[in-house]
Formats: C-alpha cells, sequence, structure tokens
C-alpha cells in the first residue's frame, strides 16, 4: 500500500493560489504523487466488491473499493482536495451540483462502504467523514 506524507501546508498555500486545472494537475503529481500510485490488484477489487450489503443504523451500506492502493489517509484527503478544487475552478456547475443531492452517495474511505443516503455526514462504523459521490445512475 502506497503511503507518503503529505506537506497540508503546502498543500493549502497552493490551493488559495489555484486558479486552473493545469495548477490543479501539477499539485496532484508534487504534493500527491499520484503518478507513483500502484494500482489495486484484481483480487482485492474482486474481494471488496463482494462483500455484502450491510444494514448499519437503518440504512444499507453497500461496498466499494478504490481504484488505486493507497492508504486511506492518502485517498481521503486527495477525494476531498479534489472535490474543493472543483468547487473552485467550476463554481456554477458545483452550484448545479447541490441542487441534486439525488445523484450522489456518501462513502467511507476507511471503511470502503456507501450509502445513498446522502444526509450522513459520519461513517457509522468508524466516525470518519464521509464524502460524496456520483452515482452515476441514468434514468
Amino acid at each position: 500500500m502506497f503511503n507518503i506524507n503529505i506537506d497540508t501546508s503546502k498543500l493549502n498555500s497552493d490551493l488559495e493560489k489555484i486558479s486552473s486545472w493545469e495548477d490543479w494537475y501539477k499539485i496532484e503529481k508534487e504534493i500527491f504523487h499520484t503518478d507513483e500510485w500502484p494500482r489495486t490488484s484484481f483480487d482485492r477489487l474482486e474481494e471488496d466488491l463482494d462483500r455484502p450489503v450491510q444494514i448499519i443504523e437503518g440504512r444499507e451500506w453497500e461496498p466499494t473499493t478504490d481504484s488505486y492502493d493507497i492508504s486511506p489517509e492518502v485517498s481521503h484527503l486527495y477525494e476531498k482536495t479534489r472535490q474543493k478544487v472543483f468547487a473552485i475552478l467550476e463554481p456554477e456547475a458545483d452550484e448545479e451540483n447541490k441542487q441534486h443531492p439525488e445523484l450522489y452517495g456518501k462513502r467511507c474511505i476507511y471503511c470502503r462502504i456507501w450509502t445513498r443516503d446522502f444526509s450522513k455526514q459520519e461513517c457509522p462504523k468508524c466516525s470518519n467523514e464521509l464524502l460524496k459521490f456520483p452515482l452515476n445512475e441514468w434514468d
């Protein structure tokens, strides 16, 4: 599993100055080292996705996985930062997305589970912050 120490001071400083997607690509490479991330093995992907749906606090939580074999701490910070960057660089689209929470779920990167209950803020298993993700469902 890939793990690095992220310089959050530099990350925050760079985010204050971000003005283009090129700036973000530079942050991805220089701070998150995304070009070094190993892919998750097929066996691990299959194992993750074969886990059963869980009922926790009356809600269905389905299994999920990650394409890259990186620490949950790095993955969580990366995804949270990526969402922040989208809001900065694409404010109109971000605002439009906020009008349609039904198109998103919430996932816990640490427990590798997700729910359709968009109102949840913390994982019921580990109490870490849940992050939104698109459901990619078509009507």
